[in-house]
């Protein structure tokens, strides 16, 4: 019994010996395991990331010339249409009786003119009756001429191509000039707008770079910002920016959801560090540098004044160089003088 007791302490101081914990011991003395990383100077890049909307630049938006009431809807929203494509017809019944009734009389009115000539080709008749009877003829033409342009007016036709962004009429409506009818976007002349925060004002320019994203069509292409407004929106505190973009493959469409991803900041040289590493105390910040000296390892604890962040990364300003070793796994279990075991480089 005892052999066994013997047998089974030994097992155990064993397998606490195997456990390999933060810790490790060299010479008797307790050492931190750590990671290090070595800073050096690099591109560091901030990033806006927004929402925007595609939009045409033309957009117009179309109302009939004359009072009437709507007959029959050719479109709707969505569609394609061509300059020209009629949109919908007014009911133009009056002026479609009037040009029949002037269309009869100018047959008749022509065919006594005919008559006429002929006999005066005989000498029969006069001059006089012959050239009233042209007058007739001309001045009914004329009239004609005249109420077929008011019956093009119950006619409602696309001014431009493009995309029928809204129908704003409905069939049996009584509508006017006044009263928009059909909203039509060109898909040829495309931006994408979006509202940023007043707080970056100052930082978005049209020099800026920006990867526009389409998701619904999975295309993504770079530009830079075209325009930036100067006026704050009183409502939300934004602002606007544009960026001019091609219809990619004739597939972008007005009112596509579209993602930004704006360069609002770049500076070249910069020291960065993972931003996790960056502790505070009080009002100050600080990290840990690991120092080598003759006796090993130790950790430093570096006050530090930090600038921008983008992802995990975060300008340091003040208090650090190029070169220096920062602790960037097991910062969290060490103070200023520990003794360090560095596990990887």
């Amino acid at each position: 019994m005892r052999q066994l007791l013997v047998l089974l302490a030994g097992g155990l101081l064993a397998i606490g010996g195997c456990n390999n914990g933060p810790e490790a011991e060299t010479n008797g003395e307790r050492q931190i395991s750590v990671n290090i990383t070595e800073v050096q100077p690099s591109t560091f890049k901030h990033f806006l990331n927004v929402q925007g909307n595609v939009e045409s630049d033309k957009t117009i938006s179309i109302t009939p010339r004359v009072t009437a009431t709507v007959e029959r809807i050719h479109v709707r929203a969505g569609d394609q249409v061509s300059k020209g494509t009629v949109l919908a017809e007014l009911d133009g019944e009056v002026t479609r009786t009037q040009i029949d009734e002037v269309q009869s009389q100018l047959k008749l009115a022509e065919t006594r003119y005919e008559r006429q000539q002929n006999l005066r080709e005989e000498n029969i008749g006069s001059e006089i009756q012959l050239l009233e009877l042209e007058t007739q003829v001309r001045s009914l033409e004329n009239q004609l001429a005249t109420l077929q342009e008011q019956y093009d007016n119950y006619t409602i036709r696309a001014t431009i191509g493009g995309t029928v962004n809204n129908v704003m009429i409905k069939e049996g409506e009584n509508i006017g000039p006044a009263d928009p009818a059909f909203q039509i976007a060109n898909s040829e002349a495309l931006k994408v707008t979006a509202e940023i925060s007043e707080y970056y004002i100052n930082r978005v320019e049209t020099t800026d770079s920006v990867r526009v994203e389409l998701p619904s069509i999975d295309r993504e292409l770079s530009k830079r910002i075209d325009v930036v407004s100067g006026v704050i929106d009183p409502a939300n505190r934004t602002f606007g920016i544009e960026v001019y973009i091609p219809n990619i493959d004739g597939l972008v469409r007005p009112n596509m959801l579209a993602k930004l991803n704006i360069n609002d900041f770049r500076r070249e040289n910069a020291l960065t560090v993972p931003i996790n590493v960056i502790q505070q105390t009080n009002e100050e910040g600080f990290l840990f540098l690991a120092e080598e000296t003759p006796e090993g390892w130790v950790a430093r604890q570096q006050p530090v004044v930090t600038g921008n962040s983008y992802g995990d990364a975060i300008v340091v300003e003040e208090g650090l160089q190029a070169g220096d070793q920062v602790i960037t796994v097991g910062y969290d279990n060490i103070n200023d003088g520990d003794p360090l075991s560095v596990q990887d480089r």
